[in-house]
């Protein structure tokens, strides 16, 4: 198609991360780079929200709204279940998407949304915003050029908190399902997606999405879904990845990716975009910026969809999709015995899991192997 000067944007859904979006798209609309021709959400905007959006056509139905307003790009962070539907509509109108992670939530809707856009000749970025930085996209490319010779397994340590706010905001919050249809809301398809994505992509970065999931899922509050989970991934033909995460913390601190390899080691921490690469006795502390995902889509607008010019192109997340459709479809979660945790009328903690995720991230095992009482005995 020819350059776009000033695309025309759409966003649908404006709460939540949505507004992170719409902030993001207001600076860009006033300093001429975008047009915020339209915006969708299930609930009307009042007070102050009515004022950000009053300069564009407001619908509480996306897909009307894209029928009306024809957008060059669309912004979708509605919830994961609906993404399917309002991406192939908007590339069957014509309209580029970038679309918030999870990107769909079966490997069938996957392949059917990547056939659209390679029949709409459409770019369908993924909201993996790891994948814009400057440190990471370093990480990738020494990776890849062999630096840290050949790798034994990838790790993925997170360790943050939540409260119970976090689990009454919306009927999907964690959730596997709601009314039959996969919401897929977990500690590690959802907050700790982008270091599962990034993780991926180092182990077997040319992997067809095909992937074995081993994953003991459990939660310390009273949900359906896990705040707290291990698993090893194994990508066909290349290293495991190893994940550890919880959102039961005492002591929160900034999740990290680790590569061990047979001539080095990397960790990145991938929300500061820093980096520490340790190789043959020599350690190097990299740092950098990112490029924003809707500004790397606004750039590349004019380029070959099939040319993979994007940061985070949804052709290139098909093995996340894949992890997230075998943890909704294995074992049960389990929930923690509350002896095992420290509640109070906001919040439950897990004492001690802090040390668990890190020696679980290190020595690639799971939480039945640490010793830890809430994940050897039966429960409850």
């Amino acid at each position: 198609m020819a350059d776009l000067v000033v695309p025309r944007v759409a966003l649908i859904g404006m709460h939540g991360h949505g507004r992170v979006h719409l902030d993001g798209l207001l600076d860009r609309d006033r300093a001429g780079r975008l047009v915020l021709c339209g915006v969708a959400d299930v609930r009307e905007p009042v007070g102050a929200d009515a004022d950000l959006v009053a300069g564009s056509v407001f619908d509480t139905n996306a897909v009307r709204l894209l029928e009306r307003v024809r957008p060059d790009i669309v912004v979708i962070t509605s919830p994961a279940h609906t993404h399917l539907h309002l991406a192939e509509r908007a590339m069957l109108l014509g309209a580029h998407v970038l679309l918030e992670k999870p990107p769909v939530t079966s490997l069938a809707d996957h392949d059917r949304l990547l056939a659209v856009a390679e029949r709409t000749r459409r770019h369908c970025q993924v909201g993996f915003q790891a994948f814009g930085s400057a440190v990471v996209r370093e990480l990738l490319r020494r990776n890849q050029s062999g630096e840290f010779g050949e790798l034994s397994r990838v790790s993925v340590v997170g360790c943050w908190s939540r409260d119970t706010d976090y689990y009454t905001r919306s009927d999907w919050a964690g959730r596997r399902t709601v009314a039959g249809v996969v919401v897929a809301d977990g500690a590690l398809i959802n907050p700790f997606a982008h270091g599962v994505a990034l993780a991926l992509r180092l182990a077997a970065p040319q992997s067809n999405g095909s992937v074995r999931v081993r994953a003991e899922a459990y939660h310390a509050y009273p949900i359906e879904g896990d705040d707290t989970i291990s698993a090893r991934i194994e990508p066909d033909g290349a290293a495991p990845v190893t994940a550890a995460v919880t959102l039961c913390a005492e002591r929160e601190f900034e999740p990290y990716v680790r590569v061990f390899g047979a001539e080095g080691q990397a960790t990145v921490w991938y929300t500061e975009d820093r980096a520490r690469i340790e190789v043959g006795g020599r350690v190097e502390e990299l740092a950098g910026d990112r490029v924003a995902l809707i500004d790397d889509l606004i750039a590349n607008l004019s380029e070959d969809p099939a040319g993979d010019v994007l940061c985070s192109p949804l052709r290139d997340t098909r093995s996340f999709t894949a992890v997230l459709a075998a943890i909704v479809a294995g074992p049960a979660v389990k929930p923690i015995p509350a002896r095992h945790l420290r509640i109070t009328p906001t919040r439950r903690t897990i004492p001690g899991i802090e040390d668990a995720v890190v020696a679980a991230g290190e020595r690639g095992v799971p939480f039945s192997e640490l010793d830890l009482p809430w994940a050897t005995e039966e429960c409850p």
